[in-house]
């Protein structure tokens, strides 16, 4: 295996070299043999063009993985240490039906099975199907990166499940299970019952351990679901780094598989990303792929959970801005607002377009190629990365000469409620729960507030009713709070 170390300093010297481009869709074939790590393949040194292609039982739709060294189903093969981490949960399905589940092993298993149940007792007794417990079977993937590691990597989607209900489940196969985790269906769609998701982004280099003290923190607010605004890591194409994110520890008994193997973590491509194979092969989301996108349809996506409808966005390519994914932004919100199950429309992206005075100036282009499509369709609130801090917008709605038009603002700064619509989009800058923090002011114009912290952000819907909360994700004192009622 290669020494960590080697395998920092090879990424180090790439992002020295790549600064902030994005490499697109790759994986890095460094020639030479694969380095010696369980059962690495034979022809792991080839060029790289296996592809799986399936639609798993029950689930209605189709899968299919980036290109890389191997891509197979599931077989009942294990190597030397087949034990699954690095678990961690979302959906590529109805959010109220399905869940998604990816996991790492050494590399020579190629197991990928799950069994689930309702029954917990029931699944932990079992080492196969029968009775109340279910068995679905994945997929798994071997991807090489920089530093010439080889990683093998799972992932299974469960379909055909009940609304709001809890499902316990296990990884591997026969004589080698992992232990029982549990994750739950959301609300059926439209239903008004109250949930919580979080927001973070931008936890490159853990800092101070945030980026786990963050994931604490995020369990303890007992949140349904968490958005992630980009750039997990400092170079998508190091492995390492994602191991890492996949598995850091706060120092005190937590690591973030605790929360991430049940609450369902939903995640935009950064500029770090760079949507590496490695970021695309170890999550799992919806892949409707649209005209020219990447990622076999997963560059941008959307999803619904109960009575609000989600939209993640890939602003990283700027030739597909304003045609592409514009496109098909506008068809996805004009879906979204003619659906009378939808009442709320959060969008997620890494760029910021409203920003103070902070290291990366707004991005005045990607606002001219998506702004009117938000102002159209009354999305509710916009979250972002990118800058290293925490900010929030006046409410804004239109353009003029290029710059936002600040609409009627209530009490604390939220949107004036007209005929249940908002008077205007808050733009939200939550970052850096790992990554350097950066400079931010007040000065602007558009800008009601912003701190140079590390910030975690909860976002309560009951039914009309949204309240958020912003803390610091360091000491868990209390930056923002606003919200408003639709009536």
């Amino acid at each position: 295996m290669v020494d960590k170390h080697i395998g920092r300093t090879l990424a180090f010297a790439a992002f020295l070299v790549l600064g902030c481009q994005e490499t697109g869709l790759v994986e890095e074939d460094a020639g030479g043999p694969p380095p010696a790590d369980g059962a690495a393949p034979s022809d792991a040194g080839a060029p790289v063009e296996a592809m799986h292609s399936y639609t798993p039982a029950g689930c209605g739709y189709s899968v299919t993985t980036p290109p890389v060294t191997e891509a197979g189903a599931s077989e009942d093969v294990f190597g030397p240490s087949p034990s699954a981490d690095h678990i961690h949960v979302s959906w590529a399905g109805p959010s109220h039906s399905s869940f998604a589940v990816n996991w790492r092993s050494d590399t020579g298993t190629l197991a990928s099975r799950v069994l689930y149940s309702t029954d917990r007792a029931a699944l932990s007794a079992a080492d196969g199907s029968g009775g109340a417990v279910f068995e679905q079977l994945g997929h798994h993937m071997l991807f090489r990166d920089l530093a010439r590691r080889t990683t093998r990597v799972h992932e299974a989607h469960v379909c055909g499940l009940s609304p709001s209900t809890e499902y316990f489940y296990r990884l591997g196969g026969p004589g080698h299970w992992s232990a029982v985790f549990s994750t739950a269906t959301a609300p059926s769609p439209g239903a008004s019952d109250a949930f919580t998701f979080a927001v973070t982004g931008d936890s490159r280099g853990n800092e101070e351990q945030a980026w786990a003290i963050s994931q604490r923190r995020v369990r303890d607010a007992l949140a349904d679901f968490e958005l992630f605004s980009g750039d997990a890591v400092i170079l998508g194409t190091a492995q390492d780094q994602w191991d890492d994110f996949w598995s850091a520890d706060d120092g005190a008994g937590f690591d973030v598989q605790q929360l991430l193997s049940s609450t369902p973590l939903m995640m935009v491509n950064g500029n770090h990303d760079a949507l590496a194979v490695n970021f695309v092969a170890q999550t799992a989301f919806a892949q409707d792929t649209f005209m020219n996108e990447r990622a076999q349809g997963e560059e941008w996506y959307s999803f619904d959970y109960g009575n609000a409808h989600f939209v993640m966005l890939d602003d990283n390519d700027r030739e597909l801005w304003g045609t592409s994914e514009a496109m098909w932004l506008e068809q996805d919100l004009s879906a979204a607002e003619a659906n009378p199950a939808v009442e709320w429309i959060f969008v997620t992206h890494h760029r910021p377009f409203y920003t103070c005075m902070s290291t990366h100036s707004p991005d005045t282009s990607l606002r001219a190629a998506w702004q009117e499509i938000f102002d159209r369709h009354h999305v509710d609130v916009v979250f972002t990365g990118h800058n290293h801090v925490y900010e929030r917008s006046r409410p804004i709605r239109g353009l003029s000469g290029g710059q936002g038009v600040i609409a009627a603002e209530g009490l604390n700064g939220a949107p004036v409620i007209t005929g249940g619509t908002a008077s205007g989009t808050v733009y939200l800058v939550a970052a850096g729960v790992g990554a350097p923090l950066y400079e931010v002011s007040t000065s602007c114009a558009t800008t009601y507030s912003a701190r140079a912290e590390r910030t975690y952000v909860t976002v309560r819907v009951n039914g009309r009713e949204l309240q958020v909360t912003v803390r610091n994700a360091m000491t868990d004192s209390m930056v923002d709070q606003f919200g408003w009622t639709k009536g």
